[in-house]
This record gives C-alpha cells, structure tokens and sequence, in this order.
C-alpha cells in the first residue's frame, strides 16, 4: 500500500507571501502619522472652539484656519521628499539667520500691533490679508545655523572665499568645546536674536534662548558654560519684566490667580475651571460653555478646550501623540547619517517638545502665560506651515538613517524544509499453525 502523492507537494514547496500587515511600518511613516493626527485634532478643535450645541458661533477662526491646513500638507510632504543635506551650506544657515533678524527689526519698524505687542507684518492679497509672525522663523533659524555650525568638515573653512571668515572657521572648527570660538560666537548670535525679539515678545525670546542652549549642549559645549549666561539672563529680566508693570502683573497672576480673578487673572482662571469641569469623559465636542469665557481658545489656551470637550481622555490622548512623536524622533537622532542631521533632528525634536510643555504649562497654571501656541492644534498660519515642514525635515532626517527608512527590506519568513513523502508497506501477517 502506498500513499498517493499530491501534484500540490510532489514539488518544491512555494514561500510563503507576506502579507502587507506583516511589514515593519517606518519611522518617517510614523511620525507622518502622528503630526497628520495632530493637525486633524486641531481642525477638530478649532471648530468646535467657537461653537456651542445651541449657537452657530463665529467662523472667522475655523475659515482662515482651514485655508493654511492643505499649505501645511504640502510644507509637511515637502520637508519629507525634501533632501536635509542640502540646507548644510553656509549661505543658507548664515543666510537664514540674517533674513530672520531683519524681518524681526521690520516688525519693530512697521509691524501690525494686535492685543497691545507688534509681532506680526501684514499682507493684504486682496480679497484677505496674511499676517507672518517673524518669531516663528527665528525657532527654526536658530536650529538650522547651530545644526551648521558644529557640522563642518575640518578644511571647509580653510576653503571659503572670505578669508576672515576662514581665518575664524579654522579656529571654531577645534570643536564646540573651544570658549573663545565657540561659546562667545555662540551667545553672540543668540543675544542678539533674542534681543530682538524681547522687546515685544519676552515667552517667545525665552524659549529661543533655551533652545539655542540646550542644542548647544548637545552639540558639546561644556556642561558649566551656561552658568556663565546667569548674570546676563538676570539683566535682561530685570530690563523687560521688573521694568514693565504689566509683565510682572502676570509673576504676581501665576503665583495666586484666584487672587485677581477679575482683572488679569482670568484667563488662567476659566483655564483651570474648563479643566475641571470636562471630567474623565468630557462635555462633549461642541457642548462646552467654559471655553465661551476663555480669552484665546484657538490659539494658546485650545487645551482647556481639549479637556473641557474631550475630558481628561482626550487631554491623555494629545499628551501621548506628543509623547510618541519625541520617542520616535529620539530613535531618528540615534540613527543619523551624519552628525547636521543629529544636530538638526535634534533641534527640531526639542523646538516641539519644549512648546508643548511650555503651552501645557501656561494652561495648567504651572508657567506663568505667555503667547506660545500648541504645535500642530493651535490656530496660525505662520506656525502652522513652518512646524509642519520642520517636521517633513525630521521625517527626512529619518529617511536617510539607519533606524527604519527607505532601505530597510521587509521581513521574510523562513522557509519551511520541504516534506518528503515516502511509500508505506505493510507487513505481511505470519500464517497461523494449528494450536
């Protein structure tokens, strides 16, 4: 007796398919993903700010809003497709950085004054006017310069056309542990940036200032040069809050809100009320009536909104996009082709973090308030479009590593050893004799 043998096994044996399911999902994938949720959450909230379940409410946010979300996408598929290398060049780090200060000296000489600071320059296009926030290029201006900086190749200096340039590029390419060329440049540049941007803007001169410094650290500055910016840094608040009343109003605010609940107080007041009052599960989108008392819903307080609608939930949930897309930026900046792409995913990396944090905290009360918006969520044109494509940067960054891009071939299953079919016999029974 043998078995009969199937066409399907007498052959060898096919390997088996992978099913799309079974592909390991990329890292520029990843974080595409999360900013794109990000951005959807903001349309969301945006919408829902100024609306209630019984009012139609006004649609001047949501309108100019909804124009720069699909400019947004295109920066964001832009910054992806767009090759990070190129942005290594010293005209275009030096360049931006000068294009920055002297759209931040326009705004102090013409800017549009809205809510008593001139920050933005206005651009009438006819049926509408765009208004740019210069500050919000000054972030990313400093990432790209210090990205730059301390990424040369030994011998680019030596190369430039300008000789003084070359003559101070031989010695500040010793290494970011050189004081006198690195940490003095440094702060210089950054001082003066922030200098322009104090004056009308102290939270966002601030946070250009930490940035700048933590990537600094990161670049491999000495761990105590920072110390040296105490005495500095306490002149210049001394100069742009003790001085101004109504920016120590807002130390005085932050330290017993409740206190001046009438007066400057209120914002953070109806912040904290909407916080409570959205509970584990929240209102409801479009059923809160806090953020009708909240100054600022859509732009620098759209979190109490979040959590007033969407409940503690839904303020766990933005917590953990922003939580996600830092780890997965940290595996990108671990995975660099070259050391401008770790300095620039890492500026990047901490310009999102930082401005989330800073945001939570004013709406919390942790940070006294300042005007910095929610990356991503919070309505602006200008912040919007410039953080959407520093994220298609990152997601670039991350194309090119070796933590997951373009190169990664997908995972196979083994295949099985092949099964060998084999006749069977059976053995003949013995004839009985007669007991």
């Amino acid at each position: 007796m043998t078995t009969i043998a199937s066409p399907l096994v007498t052959g060898r044996p096919a390997a088996p398919r992978v099913r799309f399911m079974d592909r390991p999902m990329s890292e520029p994938c990843i974080i595409f993903l999360i900013v794109l949720a990000l951005m959807t959450l903001g349309v969301l909230m945006v919408y829902s700010a100024t609306r209630t379940a019984h009012q139609a409410g006004d649609s001047y946010y949501f309108t100019r809003h909804i124009l720069f979300v699909p400019v947004a996408l295109g920066a964001l598929v832009l910054g992806t497709i767009f090759p990070y290398q190129w942005l290594n060049r010293r005209w275009v780090a030096v360049g931006g950085l000068l294009a920055t200060a002297a759209l931040l000296v326009l705004v102090l000489l013409i800017g549009e004054k809205i809510n008593g600071a001139r920050r933005w320059i206005s651009i009438p296009l006819g049926f509408m006017k765009i208004s740019i926030q210069p500050s919000e290029f000054a972030k990313f201006a400093v990432v790209l310069f210090f990205a730059w900086f301390y990424s040369r190749p030994p011998g680019e200096a030596g190369r430039s056309m300008w000789r003084w340039l070359g003559w101070f590029g031989r010695r500040a390419l010793g290494g970011a542990r050189r004081f006198w060329w690195s940490f003095v440049p440094a702060m210089a540049v950054v001082g003066v940036l922030c200098a322009l941007i104090l004056k009308e803007d102290f939270g966002t001169g601030a946070f250009v200032g930490l940035v700048a410094v933590v990537l600094c650290l990161i670049a491999g500055w000495r761990w105590w040069w920072p110390l040296l910016m105490v005495g500095p840094a306490a002149a210049a608040v001394y100069l742009v809050v003790v001085l101004q009343p109504w920016r120590l109003n807002r130390v005085k605010v932050w330290w017993d809100p409740w206190k001046y609940i009438d007066g400057p107080g209120w914002h953070i007041c109806q912040s904290l009320m909407a916080l409570g009052s959205g509970g584990l599960m929240g209102l409801g989108l479009g059923n809160g009536i806090q953020k009708m008392y909240i100054p600022e819903n859509t732009t620098d307080f759209v979190f109490a909104v979040i959590c007033e609608e969407m409940g503690l939930l839904g303020g766990l949930l933005v917590i953990g996009l922003f939580a996600v897309l830092v780890w997965r930026a940290s595996k990108v900046i671990r995975g660099a082709a070259d050391r401008f792409g770790f300095l620039l995913a890492s500026g990047i990396a901490i310009v999102i973090s930082l401005q989330a944090i800073m945001n939570m905290g004013v709406v919390t009360g942790a940070l006294p308030a300042k005007g910095i918006s929610l990356p991503f969520i919070s309505y602006g044109g200008t912040g919007l479009v410039i953080m959407s494509f520093a994220a298609g940067l990152l997601c670039s960054v991350a194309r090119q590593s070796k933590c997951g891009g373009e190169g990664d071939a997908p995972v196979q299953a083994p295949r099985p050893d092949p099964i060998v079919y084999k006749p069977v016999h059976t053995p003949a029974k013995e004839p009985q004799g007669d007991a």
